[in-house]
């Protein structure tokens, strides 16, 4: 009887160590080394009723530091010039399609720190996953350990109230060290509130390489959309990171 129940629960267990080992190894990538990299921002985003579509988006290139002296975000002399000539563009013509650059906030700082310190929040997204599959696989041509996990939404009660059904699966490649190289998450979410349908479609992928003790993502790629009450918005954003040298 002993060793029948250790033969069904031993794929549940191989299952358990499989996330529990990625968990261990995020947490050990954390380091205050310093390290620059250039970010290249470009988003696209279109959204309103119907038929009346409005698009907006714009290419931002900016310069990141982190360490043990903390965070630090900067552009460029032209950037700034072109931030103030899109700002002043929207209040000529508040109709006219808007940029990102309008008030430099295609990167903010939590975003930054996510892309140059990526362990962290990769952790945060896998708290209360749960592992469908651990197999092996290939990344790029090279073999690689997968990991295919369903996800938690993180929402607050009342979105979880609206929530009416939900598909959230992110797979997760691993090297031979264990240490993740890449990441596709897609979600896909039906809500109701007040009578008021409307659904969500996520799909992110990222990939990542390690440097000065950290996990960073040197590539990532978003898709959004969502429609409800006659609305729809779509967004695509594409970021590259580039390390620089000191």
């Amino acid at each position: 009887m002993k060793l029948l129940l250790a033969f069904l629960l031993a794929p549940t267990l191989l299952l358990a160590d499989g996330l529990t080992d990625v968990r261990a190894t995020l947490q050990k990538l954390q380091s205050d080394q310093p390290l620059r990299a250039r970010v290249e921002i470009k988003s696209r985003h279109s959204g309103g009723e119907s038929n009346k579509q409005r698009q907006f988006g714009g290419d931002s290139l900016v310069t990141v530091e982190s360490g043990a002296d903390g965070l630090k975000l900067s552009w460029s002399a032209d950037e700034v010039r072109q931030s103030r000539k899109a700002a002043w563009a929207e209040v000529a013509n508040p109709d006219a399609p808007k940029s990102d650059l309008g008030t430099l906030k295609a990167l903010d700082a939590a975003q930054a720190l996510n892309l140059l310190d990526a362990a962290d929040s990769l952790r945060r997204g896998l708290e209360r996953a749960v592992l469908l599959e651990d197999k092996s696989d290939t990344h790029k041509g090279k073999p690689a350990r997968l990991l295919v996990l369903r996800i938690d939404l993180g929402l607050d009660e009342e979105g979880r109230k609206a929530l009416k059904s939900s598909d959230a699966i992110e797979k997760l490649w691993l090297d031979a060290d264990g240490i993740p190289i890449a990441m596709d998450r897609n979600v896909e979410a039906r809500f109701s509130k007040f009578l008021i349908g409307y659904k969500i479609h996520e799909h992110e992928t990222r990939e990542f390489q390690r440097a000065a003790g950290r996990l960073v993502a040197t590539s990532v790629m978003k898709e959004n959309s969502g429609s409800g009450l006659g609305h729809s918005d779509e967004s695509h954003t594409t970021i590259t990171v580039t390390l620089l040298s000191d």
